[in-house]
């Protein structure tokens, strides 16, 4: 009875604390209202592993490999392997490219740590001003930095906790802007078959603005600030049957942004005996993205797990995005399934 007093108080701590930097941060506001544009290192917000964004992004309640320092830290804990290494490649439209790390030990029963990094890289283009609306012919530079710490610990046998502290930094030209931001996550298993639910508040932190200042016809003026992407995920995921041959894992996920609408995300994974892996979801209320399709390999290795992901997402009028994950799980596994 006082293990679950306990659990009850701490659950409620988090979702009282989730509540407050939400409300400050404008994450609830009236559903459905576009409030795109309105945020800074939006870059942020881009998916991490290939097996996550072929479910959809409903991975908040699964959160069992490496990505899960992005999705839910929570899950560090929870992870298939005692330690794990993810290397993640995204080709997103308009030669955009994403590459992401991350790496996570257990060193303890009910404890765990990570490291991350990404980045993010486009060409180099033309800059363009009021008087020159077809180019200057200067060229100029845009890119992304983020890298952070994470830590987890299971607070029950079903109950665990996450928290993340992170150093971004997104660059323009001559303009640099950065922040330390922070994550915080839970993931809890209902003991009802393997059903779990998830939370988690991402990337909340002071607003920023770039260094130095501008100057027009009205004088020297500092560059505005803004908030950074702030969103509050929710999610489950569960079994629909599990065999030794073959099983069916299904996910949702709801996500409250702070500069866009709620959307949904909904995700189905096929695994045979446990070596293959076909997937598929669906994100509803997501702009131009749509639909998503993966598949994924594990290959057993001298007592390590190499698993190999690729997934695709539709972006509509701006055509596909391709994502390539590979994972290392060593130091013993936890599960043998996906």
């Amino acid at each position: 009875m006082k293990s679950q007093t306990k659990l009850y108080l701490v659950t409620a701590l988090i979702i009282l604390f989730g509540v407050r930097v939400s409300s400050a941060q404008n994450l609830f506001p009236v559903l459905g209202t576009e409030r795109a544009g309105t945020t800074s290192m939006t870059f942020l917000k881009i998916g991490v592993g290939a097996r996550a964004e072929g479910l959809a992004g409903g991975f908040v309640a699964i959160a069992d490999d490496p990505s899960c320092l992005y999705w839910n830290p929570a899950g560090m804990v929870k992870m298939r392997g005692k330690s794990g290494v993810l290397f993640n490649f995204l080709q997103w439209p308009a030669d955009v490219q994403y590459s992401y790390f991350s790496w996570v030990h257990s060193f303890k029963q009910n404890q765990a740590v990570g490291l991350f990094a990404g980045s993010l890289s486009l060409p180099d283009f033309e800059e363009t001003t009021v008087t020159s609306p077809h180019g200057t012919d200067r060229y100029v530079s845009y890119g992304d930095f983020m890298a952070g710490a994470s830590y987890g610990i299971a607070l029950t046998h079903r109950f665990s906790v996450g928290v993340s502290l992170k150093y971004a930094r997104e660059t323009l030209d001559d303009l640099n802007m950065d922040a330390f931001l922070g994550d915080v996550g839970t993931l809890y298993f209902t003991g009802i078959r393997d059903i779990r639910l998830g939370a988690t508040l991402q990337h909340f932190g002071p607003n920023m603005r770039p260094g130095g200042t501008y100057t027009d016809a009205s004088g020297e003026h500092k560059y505005e600030d803004y908030p950074p992407p702030t969103l509050f995920r929710l999610g489950a995921a569960g079994s629909a049957f599990r065999t030794d041959q073959h099983s069916l894992l299904l996910s949702l996920a709801l996500e409250h942004p702070v500069d866009n609408s709620e959307s949904l995300s909904f995700g189905a994974e096929y695994s045979f005996k446990n070596l293959t892996a076909f997937r598929v979801g669906k994100k509803i209320n997501k702009g131009e993205e749509n639909w998503t399709a993966g598949v994924g390999v594990r290959v057993p290795f001298m007592g390590m797990q190499i698993e190999v992901d690729f997934a695709y997402t539709d972006f509509g009028l701006l055509d596909m995005a391709q994502r390539v994950s590979s994972q290392l799980f060593y130091g013993g596994m936890n599960s043998t399934s996906y």
